[in-house]
């Protein structure tokens, strides 16, 4: 799309007419999913500006044009955009306040905390909004300094909750166990009282099927609020805690339970091994319980062995209740019946062992198929440690034979890894030198001159100036379609003219810049790849290196 048109588009989002305004959000929401889109930045800082002022009267959720601009804008985090948001953020919608908010966060720029922090703080006092918390969480000093400030709003019957999230983070970032204990325990005690006294309605009855398919929302709402403030007892312990813990360990809700008896088990409070050994077969709790134990290095007080299998059942039926289709929609899937069928040990693409399980479940009237993995082999045959890749195609099992199963999977692993291979992440080629646009400037200007003042026998050299800038800028043109860095794949490339620089990403140990070059270095710290500063948008290349490696168990430091 063109600067015209899409300039087009955001006049359009001031539109009176709500199909016109609603027409317009959903052409932008299609621009976003075009990586290929070139913008220019002063269109994007454009776009902040009119973030920034009024629209007309919102007609229903959907309507919030500064939400859509922000929205659209936050793909292209470059150092001018973050500076416009920051110069704009007290005009948007509280919606696109939050938005922005989250893209300030991921620059992790903390240059920039001290204006995320006063923004942070006046948007809590004056709005109730959706915090980015996890976002938040990231950057507990942070985190703590806004707290501080809205401290009141652990009183809040909107932010509470959300506050209590916070207090979890600073406390287990360590920036200050037992943060503001003698405020907290008191609130942090009633409140479990009263969630205490709600759960308990439905104690008696509680079955893993009714909470999944009927009681759903409000009921997981209650059990998340209950192991929120639980997990909190690991920092603020007392008598009355206690008598809270042991009680919750009896529990029905095994996730409830779960998590109370890995508080309890760290403040050395016994917990009977029938119980242990109940919660850490559950498919609701089993992963869960390792992990809990893990975090407090005790997972050898985990029970069960081999804890593949059993983490294999727990890790499928979670991923199945939480399945989604492709719209978004909840597929409704509560599998019974899960079982082991058999496994298939293979390596990934970095040739790292790994063994996947193939599963079957019960779903109504069918019995459907699974892969669950792929579980590390590094380190022990028997590790929890797992690289995602659990799927289901909602084929029934008796569709094929076991050793049919595995052959498809394994078709399908190596298409896969092919099509990975061939993908590029991200592509870049230089920009045109400052110098050529210097020499544009003159060029304009001097013909400007000569229009002015009259054509005379001199208009030959200003012909020639122009014939000369014309060579220049084909020869940049074909030095620049010559010239790229491509992140394909699990390498990151650089070519120039015939020339190809590769490395892979598991290789790179960390990349730097100055205002020059970019710089990869190797495992061995040794330079291995080069890269001009002008070829790529910084920003871009930035968040596309994390991206693709974000997964690895070595992940590179990547400068920001």
């Amino acid at each position: 799309m063109n600067e015209i048109k899409m300039r087009s588009l955001v006049k359009q989002l001031h539109s009176e007419d709500p199909g016109n305004r609603y027409e317009a959000l959903g052409t932008l929401y299609e621009l976003k999913g075009h990586d290929d889109l070139k913008i220019r930045v002063e269109m994007l800082k454009d776009m902040m500006k009119e973030a920034a002022t009024s629209f007309p009267e919102r007609v229903d959720v959907w309507d919030n044009p500064s939400l859509g601009l922000v929205e659209f804008v936050c793909d292209y985090p470059m150092p001018e955009i973050i500076d416009e948001i920051l110069l704009r953020f007290d005009g948007f919608d509280p919606d696109a306040k939050v938005r922005a908010l989250e893209c300030l966060l991921l620059t992790k720029d903390e240059g920039i905390f001290q204006e995320i922090h006063d923004k942070t703080v006046q948007l809590v006092t004056h709005e109730e909004v959706v915090l980015p918390v996890e976002e938040l969480c990231e950057f507990p000093v942070l985190l703590k300094g806004i707290v501080d400030k809205t401290f009141d709003q652990l009183e809040s019957p909107y932010y509470k909750y959300i506050y209590y999230d916070f207090i979890t983070a600073i406390n287990e970032s360590g920036v200050e166990a037992g943060y503001r204990r003698a405020r907290i325990l008191p609130v942090l005690l009633a409140d479990y009282a009263t969630l205490r006294d709600e759960y308990l309605k439905y104690h008696k009855e509680y079955r893993s099927d009714y909470a999944y398919q009927s009681w759903k929302e409000s009921y997981f709402r209650l059990r998340y609020r209950i192991n929120v403030l639980i997990g909190l007892m690991n920092f603020y312990y007392s008598e009355e805690a206690e008598g809270f813990l042991k009680e919750a360990v009896s529990f029905k809700d095994p996730r409830i339970s779960t998590n109370a008896v890995v508080v309890a088990m760290n403040k050395n409070i016994p917990v009977q091994p029938n119980i242990l050994q109940s919660l850490s077969t559950h498919v609701e709790s089993a992963e869960m319980m390792y992990w809990g134990l893990a975090e407090h290095n005790k997972e050898h007080l985990f029970p069960v062995s081999p804890k593949q299998p059993v983490l294999a059942k727990a890790h499928l039926f979670n991923y199945l209740v939480h399945l989604q289709d492709e719209e978004g929609e909840d597929l409704n899937i509560f599998p019974e019946n899960i079982e082991v069928v058999d496994s298939v040990d293979t390596v990934n693409s970095y040739g790292q062992p790994l063994r996947y399980y193939l599963m079957s479940f019960s779903h109504g009237d069918d019995v459907l198929a699974a892969w669950v993995g792929g579980y590390s082999l590094e380190d022990e045959d028997d590790s929890a440690e797992m690289w995602e890749g659990t799927h289901t195609d909602l084929e029934q099992i008796e569709k094929r034979t076991i050793e049919e199963h595995k052959q498809h999977f394994l078709k399908k692993r190596e298409k896969y890894a092919r099509e990975n291979e061939e993908t590029v992440y991200y592509e870049s080629s230089p920009s045109l030198p400052k110098g050529l646009w210097f020499f544009y400037a003159i060029l304009i200007s001097h013909w400007i001159r000569v229009f002015i003042n009259g054509i005379d026998e001199e208009v030959y050299i200003s012909i020639g100036f122009t014939l000369l800038g014309g060579i220049l800028t084909l020869y940049e043109l074909w030095k620049k379609k010559r010239s790229t860095v491509v992140i394909v794949g699990r390498e990151l490339r650089k070519v120039t003219d015939e020339k190809k620089e590769i490395i892979h990403l598991q290789e790179i140990k960390k990349v730097t810049y100055d205002k020059k070059q970019i710089s990869v270095y190797n495992k061995e710290n040794v330079l291995t790849m080069k890269v001009p500063l002008r070829w790529v948008e910084y920003g871009e290349f930035y968040y596309a290196m994390v991206e693709q490696t974000g997964h690895l168990r070595e992940q590179p430091y990547i400068e920001e």
